[in-house]
């Protein structure tokens, strides 16, 4: 993995394009579970942050899930996923039938 570290205000950041991050997310989130805090960039301008959430955030999290479960907006968790889940190819879908289904669904209500 290609890492630019820096540090911003004292504070040490691994920096990471799209396409790498995409390709490596398992890795990061474990670096991320390590106190990492990583920065991603789009042709070199930062578009997010990833890091750890803390406990007084993932009660917040929580609550904030079971008010969106509640009200329908999402579905409860069934089931954790397996980190392999993100080593997984992402499907090839040149012509975008994936995303034309989904907004289908959204506009139809389903």
């Amino acid at each position: 993995m290609d890492k630019k570290n820096i540090y911003v205000h004292y504070v040490h950041m691994i920096t990471e394009s799209v396409a790498t991050s995409r390709a490596n997310m398992s890795a990061l989130l474990k670096q991320v579970q390590a106190g990492e805090i990583v920065v991603v960039l789009d042709h070199g301008t930062p578009v997010a942050r990833i890091e750890a959430v803390s406990e007084w955030q993932e009660e917040g999290y929580a609550l904030m899930a079971k008010s969106l479960v509640k009200s329908g907006d999402l579905l409860p968790k069934k089931k954790s996923l397996d980190d392999s889940f993100f080593d997984l190819p992402m499907s090839d879908d040149q012509d975008g039938s994936v995303l034309k289904a989904l907004l289908e669904e959204r506009r139809e209500g389903r």
